[in-house]
Formats: structure tokens, sequence, C-alpha cells
């Protein structure tokens, strides 16, 4: 884990590429899960008590 830091350290342009990717990664899995225009809420979210 140190080493992967201090390459980060080292490249910039790495680090702001890899950000990007994960972003990128983070939008598209939730238009994915959402762009279906699903927005119901999970039936165990309103269980009687």
């Amino acid at each position: 884990m140190d080493a992967a830091k201090r390459w980060l350290e080292a490249h910039p342009r790495a680090r702001v590429a890899l950000l990007t990717l994960y972003y990128l990664a983070l939008i598209s899995t939730l238009l994915v899960m959402y762009g279906r225009g699903k927005f119901d809420t999970p039936e165990f979210v309103y269980q009687e008590f």
C-alpha cells in the first residue's frame, strides 16, 4: 500500500486519470441502476410493525 501511495505521488496525471475512471464507473453504475426510470423503493422499507 505504501508503494502505491509513493507511485501515485510520483505520477500526478495517473492519479487524476484513476479518479476520473472511478467517478465515471460510479456514474455509469447509477445510470444502469436507475436509468430505466424505475424508482420504486424496496418493499422491506415499509414493513408493518
